[in-house]
């Protein structure tokens, strides 16, 4: 039975997974930092490092935000992969590329530990709004004991498959969401440079077969250019849209509208606008506007 749950990475989703847990009855644990410190008013615990957090949890979740997290956490003095009960499970839910995926379910095994891929696809809002969706890859056993609780997170938690089935399928899912994103960019731009309002296009698209959910849901922000409040920065996919083009790489396989998204992502980057709602695409793509006279 899963009765203590170690978070380690509190940002927006882990932070979002913690209060969410915590609201279910969970005892949660997390690693001691200055940022972390509202888990202890909000009803959680905090330890001193990530090994002893892998000593004292039954279930750890991670949600680190960047590779240089993981190398610390993981792989780092007094990391995980120093410690741990063996049988503890766990869910590796980041997004990074397969390769290091493998080296964290490769570190943390050899302690004994179950380490299953269990990214999940969504924002913080779409966990509170119970929209977020897990795809659980690695030991079927230990994915189906541990479901319950990333039900808390995602009432979809589908089991897929062997070990990194996971993050390829987020791959996909995420391929798809920032492609369209750029596509609904450019549809919107070429309209509004050929003199139609952006109200206009946006009803005649919605009302056709050349719709989509995500021109549904980020045309209107991109015609208002309302970036604030944003609920899913642009932060959240710029790195994917980084690791889709390189496991499209590896694999010998063309994917070239995910080089274009991931190229445009790079110049919000660039631009400084990565806080803004991911639809700010579109003003980096404007920034190729030429206009002919």
């Amino acid at each position: 039975m899963i009765k203590k749950i170690g978070v380690l990475g509190l940002g927006r989703m882990g932070g979002t997974a913690a209060r969410l847990l915590l609201a279910d009855g969970h005892e949660v644990f997390a690693v001691d930092r200055p940022s972390t410190r509202w888990l202890l008013d909000a009803g959680g615990n905090l330890v001193g490092n990530p090994r002893t957090l892998g000593e004292v949890a039954d279930l750890i979740i991670l949600l680190l935000a960047r590779e240089e997290d993981v190398e610390t956490a993981i792989f780092g003095a007094d990391g995980l992969a120093e410690g741990g009960q063996k049988g503890m499970i766990v869910a590796d839910m980041g997004t990074f590329g397969v390769a290091l995926k493998e080296r964290i379910y490769e570190a943390l095994t050899l302690s004994g530990a179950f380490v299953l891929d269990a990214p999940i696809s969504g924002t913080p809002d779409a966990m509170e709004t119970k929209r977020a969706v897990i795809m659980l890859s690695g030991d079927e056993s230990a994915c189906e004991l541990i479901r319950p609780v990333l039900e808390v997170l995602a009432p979809k938690c589908n089991y897929v498959g062997p070990f990194g089935h996971g993050i390829k399928l987020k791959f996909v899912l995420n391929a798809m969401v920032t492609n369209h994103v750029l596509v609904t960019a450019e549809a919107l731009n070429i309209g509004i440079a050929s003199g139609l309002e952006p109200q206009q296009i946006i009803d005649a698209v919605t009302s056709s077969v050349a719709t989509s959910t995500q021109f549904e849901l980020r045309a209107p922000v991109m015609a208002a250019r309302k970036w604030q409040p944003a609920p899913a920065p642009a932060s959240l996919v710029e790195k994917d849209t980084r690791y889709i083009v390189e496991h499209a790489e590896a694999l010998g396989v063309a994917a070239p509208v995910a080089v274009l998204t991931r190229d445009y992502y790079a110049k919000v980057a660039e631009m400084g606008l990565l806080e803004g709602e991911l639809s700010i695409i579109y003003e980096a793509l404007q920034t190729d506007n030429r206009r002919v006279d």
